[in-house]
């Protein structure tokens, strides 16, 4: 076994100066999963090209500009550190939208949010498995914003999605589908969850999601006074998922009655179905004793072919993308605490960081 060792990078001041740190610390993972972006989308049934692909991921601009004119400064700034332009950068950003509008989607995740009577101190936990294309690169960032805030960002091939900030707020994020249509108010999860995930509060947090989040992101949100709750959303509504005992847990699917009948998730990930039904099984199994340890070690759960937590060495279904898990993180708000294996957790350790 090969140890993976997870770049930290730190940044610090205004957006622009923060994208500018990001980009010349990670100039050589960000080129490269630029690269594989356009790589991948021409290999889409629609053939885009580099020229298609950044034309389309520039009309959400406008949406960026009216929601979070900073994260613009900020991705050039990026642009700068790697050399790439900003507009290559900026389709980056747009990583996920561009594979489900070219009908590339290639990722999955299982997560958790447990918290009272579910946790042995009756502090809130969120872990997850980060699973996509085989070769994806995670960076760490740990960012001191101007107004003082720190936040421990988790990126995915240069998407900040994954977060805990230095007042005890953090997320998981899932991909759900809803089928794909025209949205004029689309911002790219990449500028919206790291907005959320800057507030100050919980309530502040779901507030920018409730505002935003549109059609193929799911959430958990735990904070460190133990509150948890998800939000799944459409293009054009969401539902608030509330802890049953004190347990949340996700897949790729929707679990709301409300929009159950549009998911479309499982035609790109059947397994979701499995994965959710092993994680409910696994937190039931420890319920009222669960620690950061005892989530950890669910999430290098392998159970059955169709229902593994913990992926790798797994041929794709007839017709889908390869996967594996690029990353597992586990987050206690109440510690302003992340642990991360950059990989599989059953084969890599997980290193712990701290706000």
């Amino acid at each position: 076994m090969t140890t993976q060792t997870l770049r930290v990078i730190e940044c610090r001041g205004p957006p622009r100066r923060i994208g500018q740190q990001w980009g010349e610390a990670c100039r050589e993972s960000l080129r490269a999963s630029a690269e594989n972006l356009f790589l991948a989308l021409s290999m889409s049934p629609l053939g885009a090209s580099r020229e298609d692909v950044v034309r389309t991921a520039l009309k959400l601009e406008a949406n960026v500009r009216a929601f979070d004119p900073e994260a613009l400064e900020l991705i050039r700034g990026q642009a700068e550190g790697t050399g790439l332009s900003y507009e290559e950068t900026f389709a980056l950003q747009c990583m996920l939208e561009l594979a489900i509008n070219y009908a590339q989607i290639g990722g999955m995740c299982t997560s958790m949010a447990l918290t009272g009577e579910a946790t042995a101190d009756g502090q809130a936990l969120l872990g997850q498995t980060i699973d996509w294309n085989p070769g994806a690169r995670m960076d760490l960032l740990r960012i001191r914003h101007a107004d003082g805030r720190e936040q421990l960002s988790l990126c995915l091939d240069g998407s900040p999605y994954y977060h805990l900030n230095s007042d005890g707020v953090g997320n998981c994020a899932n991909l759900t589908l809803v089928e794909p249509r025209p949205c004029a108010s689309l911002v790219p999860l990449s500028v919206y969850v790291p907005k959320a995930m800057r507030q100050p509060s919980l309530s502040a947090a779901l507030e920018v999601l409730i505002t935003a989040a549109r059609g193929f992101g799911y959430y958990h949100l735990a904070d460190a006074q133990g509150h948890v709750v998800g939000i799944e959303s459409t293009y054009e509504e969401h539902v608030l998922l509330q802890p049953e005992r004190g347990v949340l847990v996700h897949a790729n699917h929707y679990q709301s009655e409300r929009f159950r009948e549009r998911d479309v998730t499982h035609r790109y990930v059947p397994c979701t179905f499995g994965r959710q039904e092993r994680i409910t099984e696994l937190v039931a199994a420890g319920h009222g004793q669960h620690t950061p340890e005892t989530v950890k070690r669910m999430l290098t759960d392998h159970g059955a072919p169709e229902g593994r937590i913990c992926l790798h060495d797994t041929p794709p279904a007839a017709g889908a993308m390869p996967r594996e898990t690029a990353a597992t993180v586990v987050m206690a708000p109440a510690q302003r605490t992340l642990w991360v294996a950059a990989g599989p957790a059953c084969r890599q350790p997980f290193a712990e960081f701290s706000l």
